[in-house]
């Protein structure tokens, strides 16, 4: 029988996660979760909080959608300032 203290239990994923929680979703630091959330160039939301918490927290499904576009936008050990963007149109660079 659940407990009454904790509430009842949603179903589903919770709407909302706090940095920590966000960091342990995606296997990394919640230093680098934590940067990426105060750094204004990457554009992150206004944070929520619960009454009485001092915590931020964030929409999960906003968080899921802005990973998958960061994972995806990494290329790692290729350095992508030589080349311009494919899709753009100058795909033949003048020599």
């Amino acid at each position: 029988m659940p407990d009454p203290a904790k509430g009842p239990k949603k179903e589903g994923q919770p709407k909302t996660m706090t940095i920590p929680q966000l960091a342990a979703r995606v296997g990394r630091a919640r230093t680098l979760i934590h940067r990426l959330a105060t750094n204004p160039d990457e554009d992150w939301p206004a944070p929520t909080f619960k009454p009485g918490s001092t915590r931020p927290m964030y929409d999960v499904t906003w968080f899921d959608q802005y990973w998958a576009e960061r994972e995806a936008g990494i290329t790692q050990g290729r350095r992508n300032d030589l080349h311009p963007p494919t899709g753009s149109g100058d795909d033949q660079q003048e020599k």
